[in-house]
């Protein structure tokens, strides 16, 4: 079931950390060097989105297309809109290497996207992780998506806090919550 948004802004709850508002403007930059270096770095063993254009084709072009890359990046984020090709994914079987090839439930589905729209957005999540960075808008307990940290240090931090209770004397209660299909539940507004 679906969780009904009901419009009201719950706001930012942790008291540690600023409003967005109050921080500067950042607009993701797309330059030619980062989109090069980026493109540099494609896996060439990866498979092609559905324009077709495989990524050994974009490393080993990485310098004569990054400027037009950049150009379109930069006009796709100013104007709210991607091309066509990169609002589309194929879905692919991709084999769990575990039990039967025969048994459909041994696959689960893989989306293959553009490969230069997987670089922009790349782009804009660096510009995102640098900018709540700097202006100290993520609190000391978000581990996930964070470098150098991880659902392991995320453990190891909790297990330390029930460690110390246990030795000052305190009860220690745990509830573990499954959430496997929370994403699906979540109002996306």
């Amino acid at each position: 079931m679906f969780t009904k948004d009901d419009g009201v802004d719950q706001g930012n709850r942790d008291n540690e950390t600023p409003k967005v508002s109050e921080c500067h403007n950042s607009t993701p930059k797309f330059s030619i060097p980062d989109v090069t270096a980026k493109l540099q770095r494609l896996n060439s063993d990866k498979s092609a989105g559905p324009d077709g254009i495989h990524p050994k084709l974009l490393r080993s072009c990485a310098v004569a297309v990054a400027e037009p890359l950049s150009m379109i990046f930069t006009s796709s984020f100013e104007s709210g809109e991607v091309p066509e090709d990169w609002r589309t994914a194929v879905i692919v079987p991709f084999y769990k290497k575990k039990g039967l090839r025969s048994d459909p439930t041994n696959y689960r589905p893989v989306s293959l996207t553009s490969v230069p729209c997987k670089i922009m957005e790349s782009l804009i999540r660096h510009n995102l992780v640098e900018f709540t960075e700097s202006n100290n808008i993520l609190t000391k307990h978000q581990h996930g998506f964070m470098q150098c940290r991880s659902c392991l240090t995320n453990l190891l931090e909790a297990l330390e806090a029930w460690m110390e209770a246990l030795d000052e004397g305190l009860g220690v209660d745990v509830l573990f919550l499954d959430y496997r299909k929370a994403f699906d539940s979540v109002a996306h507004r």
